[in-house]
């Protein structure tokens, strides 16, 4: 009980204090945690949630929770216009170029500063890039097969393995997963070690390619495509796959 006490007082201070403050009160609380029980911790100090809250600096957790909003935006602002294309679709594309931007940009500058950094490298991180860069490796494929016109050999994929109506699909459940992952990768790196940012980083990217991708795909029309209509995606793509990874090298160093 103890133990569970504390580590719900440990997530509440790095949620709301910034890091070397948290660390502090932590071990201010530790002395007074320890031997105590659940009922009398909570009758004197109140929830975890609580006794950190009032030790928080208003103007500095107003900047996190700022911060944090424009993040989480980035991710989710693009996955919504995504799912009603039709009726943002002249916005669509520059929103989400500026999302990544943005969100690429804020989360390597904002927790380079104010993030915790451990000696080892936390665990997890390895497995949901390694996650994200498979989903984003299934999206290049279908979308290489498109901007070649292997028509072909997409023909033979719908007949064997998938119907061509159902990539869409999957494509739409794709975008939500690779957001639920960057989203998480922004709270840990909040919560725990600043390189979670990485997954939040790389997250952030497989959605916005995703979501290119899809619309390509749920708006296409073969009618009057001219000679290297494929060169605008292609470029499109290989930025935002690039740079992804790019700025998620970064971010684990």
């Amino acid at each position: 009980m103890r133990w569970d006490y504390l580590f719900r007082l440990s997530l509440a201070a790095r949620w709301y204090l910034p890091p070397a403050e948290a660390a502090e009160v932590l071990e201010d609380y530790r002395e007074i945690v320890e031997g105590r029980s659940e009922e009398e911790l909570r009758r004197d100090l109140g929830t975890p949630r609580a006794a950190m809250k009032q030790l928080a600096q208003p103007k500095a957790y107003r900047r996190w929770l700022a911060v944090f909003a424009v993040l989480a935006a980035c991710v989710l602002v693009p996955m919504v216009m995504a799912h009603n294309d039709v009726y943002w679709s002249p916005l669509i594309r520059p929103a989400c170029a500026l999302a990544f931007c943005l969100g690429t940009g804020l989360s390597l500058l904002w927790f380079r500063r104010n993030g915790r950094r451990k000696d080892r490298m936390p665990k997890g991180i390895g497995v949901l890039l390694a996650l994200i860069l498979l989903g984003m490796a299934w999206v290049w494929l279908w979308a290489g097969l498109v901007l070649t016109e292997s028509w072909t050999l997409l023909n033979t994929i719908a007949a064997y393995v998938i119907e061509p109506r159902t990539i869409s699909w999957y494509l739409a459940l794709e975008i939500l997963a690779m957001g639920a992952v960057s989203l998480f990768g922004l709270v840990k790196a909040r919560l725990g070690d600043c390189r979670w940012r990485a997954v939040y980083v790389l997250g952030l990217g497989g959605t916005i390619l995703t979501i290119s991708f899809y619309l390509l795909l749920t708006s296409m029309n073969f009618d009057g495509f001219t000679p290297g209509w494929q060169t605008p995606y292609m470029i499109r793509y290989m930025v935002i796959t690039l740079t992804g990874l790019l700025v998620t090298g970064v971010s684990l160093c």
